[in-house]
């Protein structure tokens, strides 16, 4: 009895130690089947948080960039209305039309502000401004031929100029004035520093002492700067 009592209890001994080990791979398969699974289900999700980094890094970088331009812009646009106003000066200064009679009710301003008698204006037809020959010097002139060097860079100068003869046109003013010998030099000088640029090419005055009346012949040349838009337009 004894014997068969101690077999009995081996054998069940030996059963339980079996299904405690069953048991304990039964749990290590289902904890690495738990822990695949998730590992398996995490990755995509892994994958859609670094794409969405990818993502917010370079909007990021794209609003930085927007934000500088924007304070480019800014800073640009603060000086608009100086820019306008240089606009406009240069506008008047060379306008995009002859604007003839503008110009006649600016010289009479100035004559009626220093004093001096307008008594002849005469304006010639606008030509096509061509600007005056360089002076050959003397070793220009012994010189047997320019290098095609210069050559070159003089037919890059020409044609990298916006001011052409087709855009680009002058238009001569002769006029006489009288009145006191300072005066007429005050009203060349207020012609010079008025709001239409004139270039002045000839000054002639009888002599006098500044109290008597003395008269002075001026020539100069006005310029007009035709539209850009108007030319294309035309052709």
């Amino acid at each position: 009895m004894r014997v068969r009592d101690r077999t009995a209890s081996l054998g069940g001994s030996e059963t339980v130690t079996r299904n405690r080990l069953f048991g304990a791979v039964l749990i290590l398969i289902i904890g690495a089947s738990v822990v695949l699974g998730g590992l398996l289900g995490i990755a995509p999700k892994l994958d859609e948080i670094q794409a969405a980094n990818t993502q917010r890094t370079a909007v990021l970088a794209r609003n930085a960039q927007q934000e500088a331009d924007l304070i480019v812009l800014k800073r640009d646009f603060a000086g608009i209305a100086e820019l306008r106003t240089y606009l406009a000066t240069l506008q008047g200064a060379v306008p995009v039309d002859a604007e003839i009679p503008e110009f006649l009710d600016e010289v009479g301003v100035i004559a009626r502000q220093n004093g001096v008698t307008l008594n002849s204006l005469d304006i010639s037809d606008a030509v096509a401004f061509l600007p005056e020959a360089v002076p050959a010097t003397e070793s220009a002139i012994t010189a047997e031929a320019p290098t095609a060097a210069a050559t070159d860079a003089t037919v890059v100068a020409e044609a990298s100029s916006p001011l052409t003869p087709e855009n680009y046109l002058a238009v001569t003013v002769s006029l006489t004035i009288a009145g006191a010998h300072s005066n007429l030099f005050d009203f060349v000088a207020g012609l010079q520093h008025g709001q239409r640029s004139i270039a002045i090419s000839t000054v002639q005055t009888d002599t006098g002492d500044g109290t008597a009346e003395n008269t002075m012949s001026v020539v100069g040349t006005i310029y007009v700067l035709l539209d850009p838009s108007e030319l294309a337009h035309a052709k």
